[in-house]
């Protein structure tokens, strides 16, 4: 049942015109994905179990349908990393996104899921996701990227 409200909620969008604050580049940029585990109160995420000891960061790879200032359109193959759904509450992502100069990391909040009625590339779900936390290097290339992006010079 909720994946119909969210398919419901997703053709209003559309059908209302999509109201979107920043501009939105639509383009097919591949990431990966892993959950942030805790904080250790420096302000700093990262993977681990929890008791301090690290253990290797499982990843969900999947590409962009579009990318904005604020956030991103993800598609992912399943919604589930490693006993944690993504779209769940406010738990934060790491995203890595494969920029052509590089990667960047952020750290994004899911704020919407919907399962897509036709796989694109093997990905079966749609998240949409906003930009919660970039490091300044990484927004200037982002922001950059974007904006030639929506010129047209890419």
């Amino acid at each position: 049942m909720p994946e119909l409200i969210r398919s419901v909620v997703s053709r209003m969008r559309v059908y209302f015109r999509d109201r979107r604050l920043s501009p939105r580049l639509n383009i097919r940029l591949l990431f990966s994905v892993s959950v942030c585990r805790s904080a250790n109160g420096d302000g700093v995420w990262r993977s681990g179990n929890g008791n301090g000891t690290q253990h290797r960061e499982r990843v969900l790879r999947g590409h962009t349908r579009d990318i904005g200032v604020g956030g991103l359109g993800l598609n992912v193959p399943q919604v589930h990393l490693d006993g944690h759904h993504l779209a769940a509450g406010e738990r934060e992502l790491r995203l890595k996104l494969e920029l052509p100069g590089g990667p960047i990391t952020m750290l994004v909040i899911p704020r919407h899921y919907e399962r897509l009625e036709e796989a694109e590339l093997g990905c079966n779900y749609l998240i949409g996701a906003e930009i919660s936390q970039m490091d300044d290097e990484d927004r200037e290339r982002y922001s950059s990227f974007i904006a030639q992006g929506l010129e047209g010079k890419l």
